[in-house]
């Protein structure tokens, strides 16, 4: 086969991967968010999950929480954030429970205890 057939040939297997979304990982730290529910309505959860990420001054809290049940999640790692003073006294690799509001792109956290 000469170059030019072999680059006919693979051509229409190149343009049907155009536009296709890359596969994704899936684990405790990426889990796969096809079929989850994130509409715009506010709906509550509750977790509990390990402490990644901290930045107490901005409010925000990285976790790297169990399924979600409430909203049908996986497991994932995922950013929240907080009212200011509510993430007084943890640290990151604290182990935690979790409440929050989820209104489709943030999740707000409206309770926060160590374990």
């Amino acid at each position: 086969m000469t170059h030019r057939m072999l680059l006919a040939a693979a051509l229409p297997l190149a343009i049907a991967g155009c536009g296709k979304p890359a596969p994704q990982a899936t684990g405790p730290d990426n889990g796969s968010m096809a079929g989850v529910n994130m509409s715009a309505e506010t709906k509550s959860g509750h977790g509990s999950g390990v402490v990644t990420k901290l930045d107490a001054a901005s409010g925000e809290v990285t976790l790297q929480h169990g399924p979600v049940t409430e909203l049908g999640w996986p497991a994932m790692t995922m950013t929240f954030s907080g009212r200011p003073g509510s993430l007084d006294g943890l640290k990151v690799g604290d182990k935690v429970d979790f409440a929050f509001d989820w209104d489709g792109k943030t999740g707000r956290l409206t309770s926060i205890t160590k374990r």
